[in-house]
């Protein structure tokens, strides 16, 4: 009877059954955990994702600041190094379709300024043996223009007043003429079977080296007034628009073009996959010569009139009348001109605890000539270590390529507006009095003189052991 009073009308158990129940299941428990402390062991412990009462946090407060300063640190590089990343649109799809230079192979000169480096200078039997002075051939061209010689291929190639010219390298002899659209103001580039050559109507040609035909043009936004030269396939020429072309050397497509401050006059100059290019506004440019994107815009206070050389892992260039040489591998990252220039206004105004400012990015030396009127404005040719560049006085001057330091100056008849070229052992410079000179390069002994009658401003060429030198009064003289 008591049992069945022990069941609910529904046939459960009773609340007293549960307690007797829950008591029996906790001794049970407790026995459990008995056994376990007296066999050494610990009771089970829950991971802390399942304990009841507690949640796990992922944004903590040490987490979230060390990830705000590492998105720092990552922007602050980005900023520093988006300008020199590589333009994959441009490496991908703007690629050119051979391999075309124009760099002078052995006893040949296809540009201005001899090679890309515009370094006006050859070695070894390159140099050939040393010249005599004496005129092989002359021949009148007509009108002068600004275009200086090159060879290729036993040819002279020239341009003249609205025509362009091939020469018997030998003889003189004019192998083919094409008109052009006016006079031609500046030399030529050979690389392959084209010529290239720019125009005052805006346009760049490329023509055939066999016959003078054109095979493509280009035509850019201004006057083009620099030689251009040719690299990896591609022909890199400046215009009065203010830009910096690259386009296919075989086709014409365009690969790039970079916007300078102002009008580019002079030829660029490229060394190492970097190329220096100088405009009007007195700014040399230094671009990745692939993809045209900027490395360093270094200032100077005049108008730069030459084309840049590069050797040393330095630029060098004449502006205002000196020679300056900037580091090619420097990098200006943005805003850092800007921030200069307030940093050197607020040490100006003696603002106190501003330090004097640091120099210009780039910058390494600087060489000017003493005396009013005697400024440099023609680039240099570099060899061995060192420079050879002259002065509108005459004085030509020997320096340290590293340093600038001057070594030896030697004064010649008539100013130097023409850059000179060495070749081996001898050095061969022409003044604007008409004089062509050939000294010894290492201690600048003068073996002979010419006088041509007319000042000498264009480029010289050498190749096949001759010297090609076009006068003020356009007369084109073969010396060997």
């Amino acid at each position: 009877m008591d049992r069945m009073n022990q069941l609910t009308p529904g046939g459960s158990l009773s609340a007293d059954s549960d307690a007797a129940a829950d008591s029996r299941c906790g001794n049970a428990g407790l026995d459990a955990a008995g056994r376990n402390a007296a066999a050494g062991r610990r009771p089970a412990r829950l991971p802390p994702w399942a304990q009841a009462g507690r949640e796990r946090r992922f944004f903590t407060r040490q987490r979230l600041l060390i990830s705000g300063a590492l998105l720092l640190l990552l922007a602050f590089i980005l900023w520093l190094n988006y300008p020199f990343l590589p333009d994959v649109r441009i490496l991908l799809f703007n690629r050119s379709v051979t391999a075309l230079s124009s760099d002078s192979p052995a006893g040949q000169w296809t540009m201005a300024g001899g090679n890309v480096a515009q370094s006006k200078a050859v070695s070894g039997a390159a140099a050939g043996p040393p010249l005599t002075g004496r005129v092989l051939w002359s021949l009148p061209l007509g009108e002068n223009t600004r275009s200086g010689p090159i060879v290729d291929g036993g040819r002279v190639y020239i341009g003249g007043h609205f025509r362009v010219s091939a020469l018997d390298a030998a003889t003189g002899a004019l192998l083919w003429e094409q008109p052009t659209s006016g006079p031609a103001p500046a030399s030529l580039a050979a690389a392959g079977d084209y010529l290239y050559m720019g125009m005052l109507d805006h346009r760049l040609y490329a023509r055939d080296a066999a016959t003078g035909e054109i095979r493509w043009e280009f035509q850019a936004g201004d006057a083009l007034t620099a030689a251009p030269i040719v690299h990896r396939g591609m022909v890199y020429f400046g215009s009065w628009d203010g830009r910096q072309y690259a386009r296919d050397a075989a086709t014409g497509a365009e690969i790039w073009s970079y916007q300078a401050t102002e009008r580019i006059g002079t030829a660029a100059a490229l060394r190492d996959g970097i190329m220096a290019v100088g405009d009007r506004n007195g700014r040399m440019h230094l671009l990745d010569a692939r993809t045209g994107q900027s490395r360093l815009i270094f200032r100077t206070p005049k108008s730069n009139y030459s084309a840049p050389v590069m050797a040393h892992d330095l630029v060098y260039f004449p502006a205002g009348g000196r020679l300056y040489a900037i580091d090619a591998t420097e990098k200006e990252i943005p805003g850092q001109y800007q921030f200069k220039r307030i940093w050197a206004q607020l040490w100006l105004w003696q603002v106190p605890g501003v330090p004097r400012p640091a120099p210009q990015q780039g910058g390494r030396w600087r060489f000017g000539p003493e005396g009013e009127d005697s400024g440099i404005v023609s680039g240099p040719a570099v060899a061995a270590g060192r420079l050879y560049v002259g002065d509108l006085q005459g004085r030509l001057y020997t320096l340290d390529a590293l340093t600038g330091a001057e070594l030896r100056r030697v004064q010649l008849q008539g100013g130097l507006y023409a850059s000179p070229l060495r070749a081996g052992d001898r050095l061969y410079a022409a003044t604007q009095e008409g004089y062509l000179y050939a000294l010894d390069a290492a201690n600048g002994q003068i073996h002979w003189q010419l006088n041509l009658g007319a000042p000498i401003e264009q480029p010289l060429a050498l190749a096949q052991g001759r010297l090609y030198v076009r006068t003020a009064d356009s007369v084109l003289y073969a010396i060997e």
